[in-house]
């Protein structure tokens, strides 16, 4: 076993070696990496996702060089056979692409010569598995002759026409490639760029995909996938080269180009600045929306720590059918019995809790808007709490606060739930009356509110590994950076992960809290714009805190927020793409009706992973309105000062015990969202 090595630390995908991307892949199925990569796609395509979505992973798993090492024993001809694609990797990140960053007057000479170096790499890395091919294949033929006579044609060079075999091409490669480095460094010091081009932007990389066919009979009808990652790290102009690559590509050679959401800068061509059309030259898949829609994603979380041990030694967990479950080394929350057990840990007086003393000062502040005495409150508030449980308690008032009215009777509204509660109490229906659904979508947020209360602990508890995997949103690394924080804690006090022991709940808490500063404080820090972004966040997250602790709840976990797109302002969008650009929010594509108009709203939800910071759910259901005013002080820098205020109106209103009050409550119906 591996001593003191944490198996779920964070290491980018661009650092394993190809054996490391093979032995650390989980299946999500044929069908489902089919539709994301596509090999046989005669379309290029876009794999847009946030950090950690398996991006590098992906595109490396299906290069020519991980492939190779997956079987071995096999000729070449053979794998090109199976697979029915070659795909060669390449980073972008690699390229040190700033180098080629124009002076104003000479932008298009430098333009060509990043295109040039560009297929120049490419290139290269076809003709290292060409190489590999022939070398593992000695009972196949290979025509190097009629390649470089294919090739030939749209490279003017001398020397390529004494190119004999592929060896010699490759050299040739190497030698143009290597004469672009020189000059473009030295260009650095003396100012001066001086390079011959052999060939113009598509006249190598493009023609060696058709001329496979020419070079091996296995070849017939394969595509040629160049599979470039990172491809933010490509200037506006440098993105044009690939864009018009794209465009010579014909079909028979492709790409396919993983970048974050913010990744694609433009879509131009370097052809008079003709764009590339969705649909017509180029697919997009946003591989986020890909995992969170995933049904067996908890599968896979499954087999990805069990993956994840293998690195330290735990290498015969199985996690598949009836074998081993990773959520049995996990202490729950005990949520029967009403939460009496975790409850009963907090320290919450039973006597005269906190939020009854809220609720009856707040209806004491009620007295001349509403007719209600002294003793009339007294009644309501004994008739609502007691020989009722704590939480039932709290959702007793929720519920007064969400039917009292001008127009009602305290009494009678309360008497009313007082009943029905009774009734819940004896469990003798299994019926889904008003009662138990209220419980079962309020239950999670009032036992938050209750852990809120209690002297022991700051925020709610966070346990369980399926809380864990669900907080993930199907993102492999927001899962690794919370078990990799409890496995740290964990190990520091002695406590074997996954060896037998049950990690306690006020660990799996502080692992979920800590990961959550990480991924808001640190993970996310890009400069000035991410700056702004954090901080439209955290003001989302803010109103999404005085909404869950409220006396009168607006909406069942609220972690989500809808809006009028036409509401924003220039700057509040800026902020808000940057946002989603960041993933510290997603955008929920079906959106929402607007009740009153019927038009579709915008609607969007806290990165689940970030929730232990603020004490919010890790599942939204419903989700709170948002006014112009409020969206704009939310996501515009230069409104925020109005946040504050519009912030205390809405908590006023919603730790008002009357429904319909002057504060013009605009609120959801209670089960909309069920």
């Amino acid at each position: 076993m591996t001593e003191n090595l944490n198996p779920f630390a964070l290491i980018r995908a661009s650092d394993y070696t190809d054996a490391q991307i093979n032995s650390l892949w989980v299946e999500l199925g044929a069908k489902v990496i089919n539709a994301i990569i596509e090999p046989r796609s005669r379309d290029s395509k876009y794999i847009l996702g946030g950090k950690g979505t398996g991006k590098t992973h992906l595109l490396r798993y299906h290069s020519y060089s991980a492939v190779r090492l997956r079987a071995p024993k096999k000729q070449g001809v053979e794998i090109i056979a199976a697979a029915k694609v070659l795909a060669v990797f390449v980073r972008a990140a690699g390229f040190d692409a700033s180098r080629f960053d124009p002076p104003k007057e000479s932008a298009a000479k430098w333009q060509q010569l990043f295109g040039v170096y560009l297929e120049l790499r490419l290139v290269e890395g076809v003709l290292d598995a060409l190489n590999d091919i022939k070398k593992s294949s000695p009972d196949s033929y290979f025509d190097d002759a009629a390649l470089l006579q294919s090739i030939s044609r749209s490279v003017h060079d001398p020397e390529i026409l004494q190119c004999q075999t592929l060896s010699d091409f490759s050299r040739w490669v190497d030698r143009e490639r290597r004469g672009i480095d020189d000059a473009v460094n030295n260009s650095a010091f003396n100012g001066e760029l001086n390079v011959r081009v052999a060939f113009a932007i598509g006249g190598l990389c493009i023609p060696l995909g058709r001329a496979l066919a020419a070079w091996n009979e296995c070849f017939l009808d394969v595509p040629l996938i160049y599979l470039v990652d990172e491809i933010e790290n490509f200037s506006i102009s440098q993105q044009e080269v690939v864009n018009t690559l794209i465009r010579y590509g014909e079909g028979q050679t492709t790409f396919r180009m993983t970048g974050r959401l913010y990744s694609r800068k433009t879509l131009s061509t370097i052809a008079n600045g003709e764009e590339n059309r969705e649909g017509s030259e180029f697919r997009t898949i946003v591989l986020d929306e890909v995992l969170r829609s995933y049904q067996k994603y908890p599968q896979f979380a499954r087999q990805f720590v069990a993956k994840r041990l293998g690195i330290i030694g735990i290498d015969n967990v199985d996690f598949t059918g009836g074998g081993f479950d990773p959520k049995l080394c996990f202490e729950e929350i005990d949520g029967s019995d009403f939460y009496a057990k975790p409850i009963a840990s907090l320290g919450i007086a039973d006597s005269n809790p906190q939020f009854v003393k809220h609720f009856r000062d707040a209806l004491f502040s009620l007295r001349g808007f509403v007719a209600l005495s002294g003793s009339e409150i007294d009644v309501v508030v004994d008739g609502l709490t007691a020989a009722f449980p704590l939480l039932l308690q709290k959702l007793n008032i929720l519920i007064f606060c969400k039917r009292f009215t001008k127009k009602s009777k305290a009494l009678a509204v309360a008497m009313e739930i007082k009943n029905m509660g009774l009734e819940f109490l004896k469990k003798e229906s299994s019926k889904r009356d008003y009662y138990a659904t209220a419980y079962g979508h309020y239950a999670i947020d009032l036992f938050a509110q209750l852990c809120r209360e209690s002297s022991k602990l700051e925020k709610p508890l966070y346990a369980g590994f399926d809380s864990f995997v669900k907080m993930s949103s199907g993102n492999p690394r927001n899962l690794l950076v919370v078990l990799g924080r409890l496995y740290e804690i964990a190990t520091f006090k002695g406590m074997p992960f996954m060896g037998g022991a049950i990690l306690p709940i006020s660990m799996q808490s502080q692992a979920a809290i800590e990961a959550a500063r990480f991924m808001f404080e640190r993970d996310t820090n890009y400069g000035s714009q991410s700056d702004l972004a954090r901080e439209g966040v955290s003001r989302l997250a803010s109103l999404l805190r005085v909404a869950r602790y409220a006396l009168s709840i607006p909406e069942v976990s609220p972690l989500a927020v809808s809006f009028a797109d036409s509401d924003l302002t220039k700057q509040a969008r800026k902020i808000l793409n940057s946002a989603l650009n960041y993933s510290l929010i997603f955008e929920i594509q079906e959106g929402r009706p607007d009740r009153n108009s019927q038009l579709l709203l915008r609607k969007i939800q806290l990165n689940p992973v970030l929730s232990p910071r603020w004490g919010l759910p890790v599942a939204r259901r419903g989700d709170l309105s948002l006014t112009k005013d409020l969206l704009n002080a939310i996501f515009d820098p230069e409104l925020e000062k109005d946040f504050e205020a519009l912030l205390r109106t809405h908590s006023a209103k919603w730790n008002m015990p009357l429904k319909g009050s002057y504060f013009d409550i605009s609120q959801s119906n209670l089960f909309e969202n069920d």
